[in-house]
């Protein structure tokens, strides 16, 4: 091993050790301190205070709670007090004074109300599969990594709505239960709340958790609700938990259990929360679809603080519900928060590193980071130094090693076990773009500088073309990274790319694509700096299409003409719209682009045709040169919705380039990328500086001159 070997070996044993103090989550949920521990903390120092754990009392005179505890006058006072007694004696009663047993427990009914960790750990127990017994409920580093999300979505009054893809057993059946209860017994006094899965049997084993927690849980807990004093709060209950053959019931608030095949017990019902378990292998066809069931079930629930929806499932391929789901929540076009669990957040998902030392594994790693090669049934080195770049643990490497040795096909593995929300979603046809060559272009990915849309003098006709200018809007359907540079010297600069899709929501997506290739006079590479991305009328599409050229310097405007629809039935638009929009472009604008005819029609002066034209003869070279482009790294894409239709692109059985099948599933983006790439390095100019009149005229006397720029 040489010496830089030994200083790359060395980065990564020191990297895995901070990533296993991250796995095991080593906090203490009861004094708040450690990795581990969801948001900010203040110290509470009360010398003679004790707390009450599963019936056992405690000393914990140093804790660590929620800031928002600091607001509350009791807390604030007992602070300053430094103890429980001192706090009682100095305070000004009017009445008789309460005990400090009576204060002790008024805090720790604060304290389970603004600190879920702590609740989960001194109330809930929980039935361990390894241990076969009872614990105590503490949060593992994926349900943290929920955790975080959640309660950021809560303190900031704003309904719960969260979308979890995940690998396998992990907790978030627990971790969702859960909360739901603690809203229902902590916050509001009315919180019921339904949980469905695929079969009825799942749903009820994901609510008996609750059975086992409360035969167990203090019956002094019941939580505080209203406004918040400083006087005792009265604890008169009759029950907490109770159990019906498909109902059950946290005091006064009903769980109703239902599944995706036998949903009548939830449609329509009122509620505040809902939890839909393994959505993706729910039933999914025109005739029973997922998104009508989950409607029908979730309608009840109002937008508002302290409603919580969970929907959460491993990814079954690509193209279903659940799948259309969470695009929308990574869009930011759904009310619902993404969050990814990948299997190497999940703290079993490890193996101790037997058969070499950790040191000869780590070089190992290194050592094959760029072998394509593969080993057996299992993948090359460089998939698993992409793991260990994501931020697998060397154990979890280890881990994942033999475990794909038990599925003969990676898509498998991958969905059981997703390393990233791409792969998640696998499918049976061979993949077009190779995911370490994604992971460049997807590191050029940002949000962009500016949302909203180009207006001008007229809606239509030559007015379009008229004073320009762009209208700022969060709901605006144009995505601007970069505004053009209205300077004009540089001829050939930008490109603006346009694919035809359909009018209804459900269709193929009408792009339109813009690239600055100004970088190319130097060697360097164009750049996406706006898209649009939307359905829409063909002729507003046109003007949409003029508007934007003109504004991008008069840029050359390329519309796609294709003659795919009849031989690609997944193609969904309403026919070939390209000849009409290319009709009401061609009478204003001039800077069309014209494809060159054949040669026997370019022999006989046959003029050039409008529009670059894709069909079954050129489709083939068009994604060739795009896949170069990807490998390569030939340009710099911003858009997410590019590189994801790039991930789940593929050559399908009969040889076909396409998306995988499924509603929601479009390469509109990506054909657009494809033409405007082709023509970027196969048709356009390369870029040059456009000279003032004075100085084209020196350079015409002198040719050995050359301007200074």
């Amino acid at each position: 091993m040489t010496r830089e070997e030994q200083r790359e070996v060395s980065k990564i044993l020191n990297e895995n050790k901070r990533r296993l103090k991250r796995l095991k989550a080593e906090h203490d949920p009861v004094t708040g301190t450690g990795d581990g521990i969801v948001g900010k903390r203040v110290r509470l120092k009360l010398d003679d205070y004790h707390y009450v754990m599963h019936g056992k009392i405690k000393p914990l005179p140093v804790q660590f709670v929620p800031e928002e505890m600091m607001e509350i006058p009791l807390i604030a006072e007992l602070k300053k007090a430094g103890s429980v007694r001192a706090f009682i004696e100095k305070h000004p009663w009017k009445k008789k004074p309460p005990t400090i047993g009576a204060v002790m427990e008024q805090v720790a009914d604060l304290r389970e109300q603004y600190d879920f960790q702590y609740w989960a750990y001194t109330q809930i127990l929980i039935d361990d599969k390894e241990l076969s017994g009872l614990i105590p409920f503490k949060l593992n580093y994926a349900q943290i990594s929920v955790e975080e999300k959640v309660e950021e979505l809560r303190k900031n009054n704003q309904p719960i709505n969260i979308i979890i893809c995940k690998a396998r057993q992990w907790g978030g059946s627990t971790y969702s239960i859960f909360k739901q209860a603690w809203i229902s017994l902590k916050w509001k006094a009315s919180h019921s709340f339904s949980v469905c899965a695929q079969v009825n049997g799942t749903a009820v084993s994901i609510t008996r958790m609750l059975n086992t927690a409360f035969l167990h849980y203090n019956a002094k807990s019941l939580g505080v609700q209203g406004q918040l004093k400083m006087s005792l709060i009265p604890k008169t209950s009759e029950y907490i938990f109770r159990d019906t053959a498909n109902n059950k019931q946290i005091r006064n608030n009903r769980i109703r259990i239902g599944s995706a095949q036998e949903p009548d017990n939830l449609r329509g019902l009122p509620g505040s929360g809902v939890h839909f378990s393994e959505v993706a292998v729910w039933p999914d066809s025109p005739k029973a679809r997922a998104e009508d069931l989950v409607k029908s079930i979730a309608g009840g629930v109002l937008p508002r603080p302290y409603t919580m929806q969970v929907f959460e499932s491993t990814p079954k391929g690509a193209g279903n519900y659940f799948h259309r789901a969470w695009l929308a929540a990574k869009a930011g076009v759904s009310n619902f928060t993404p969050v990814f669990i990948p299997w190497y957040y999940i703290p079993h998902d490890t193996l101790p590193i037997a058969h070499l030392s950790e040191e000869e594994f780590a070089y190992w790693l290194w050592r094959n980071r760029f072998e394509e090669g593969y080993e057996g049934n299992t993948q090359p080195g460089k998939y698993f130094w992409r793991l260990w770049e994501l931020g697998a643990t060397l154990e979890g490497i280890n881990w994942y090693r033999f475990k794909h040795l038990e599925f003969s096909d990676h898509a498998d593995m991958a969905s059981e076990a997703p390393s990233d929300d791409i792969e998640a979603f696998t499918f049976s046809g061979s993949k077009v773009f190779d995911v370490y060559h994604l992971d460049m272009v997807r590191a050029d990915c940002k949000p962009a500088e500016e949302k909203g849309m180009l207006v001008s003098e007229g809606a239509k006709g030559a007015g379009v073309l008229k004073d320009i200018r762009f209208v700022a809007s969060d709901n605006g359907d144009m995505k601007i990274w970069r505004r053009p540079d209205k300077q004009k010297d540089i001829s050939d600069r930008y490109l603006v790319v346009v694919d035809v899709g359909g009018r209804n929501q459900t269709s193929d997506w009408s792009v339109i694509r813009v690239f600055d290739r100004a970088a190319m006079m130097f060697g360097g590479k164009p750049e996406l700096v706006a898209q649009v991305r939307y359905h829409t009328d063909y002729d507003l599409l046109a003007y949409d299409a003029m508007r934007i050229a003109m504004w991008y310097n008069k840029a050359l405007l390329v519309i796609e003409s294709n003659t795919l629809e009849t031989h690609d039935p997944e193609r969904d638009t309403d026919g070939n719209m390209s000849e009409y929009i290319l009709d009401i472009i061609a009478g204003f604008y001039d800077n069309l682009y014209a494809r060159a005819g054949s040669p026997t029609s370019m022999r006989q002066g046959k003029p050039r045709r409008w529009g670059f034209h894709t069909n079954i003869g050129n489709k083939d070279s068009l994604i060739g040169n795009l896949v170069t482009c990807v490998r390569e790294h030939l340009w710099i894409e911003h858009d997410t919705i590019c590189v994801e239709e790039m991930a789940l692109y593929e050559k399908n059985e009969k040889g076909q380039f396409s998306a995988p099948p499924g509603e929601g599933n479009h390469d509109d983006v990506l054909m657009a990328t494809a033409i405007g790439l082709w023509i970027c390095f196969r048709e356009m100019e390369t870029p040059k500086w456009i000279l003032p009149k004075g100085e084209r005229r020196a350079q015409r006397r002198d040719p050995n001159s050359v301007a200074i720029l």
